[in-house]
């Protein structure tokens, strides 16, 4: 009797022992795609990211600037004798003090 019942032990422990593998490989597997799945994710954004810098860079374009200036605000350049620049003052020339 005693035989029998610890060869249902045994039995007992190695079905837990299973069914723990079990469930642990499970959940690798599911990290595992999970990762997959993030790391997919990751790089679709690093692609939009770059997509943006570069929409970024055009829009600062002088060009672009002048073409939406005129399209979009209706604005015209001046002509060069309307503007005129402020003469500048040359700075005095100071000599260095000996103290």
């Amino acid at each position: 009797m005693a035989s029998i019942s610890s060869v249902l032990v045994a039995i007992t422990a190695a079905a837990g022992l299973g069914l723990f593998y079990l469930s642990q490989s499970s959940h690798v597997a599911a990290t595992g795609y999970e990762i997959d799945e993030l790391q997919a994710r990751l790089a679709e954004l690093r692609g939009v990211q770059q997509q943006l810098v570069l929409e970024i860079g055009e829009a600062r374009s002088p060009a672009v600037i002048e073409d939406r200036a005129r399209k979009k605000l209706h604005l015209v350049l001046l002509p060069d004798e309307s503007v005129t620049f402020a003469p500048t003052a040359t700075p005095a020339l100071t000599e260095p003090t000996n103290n």
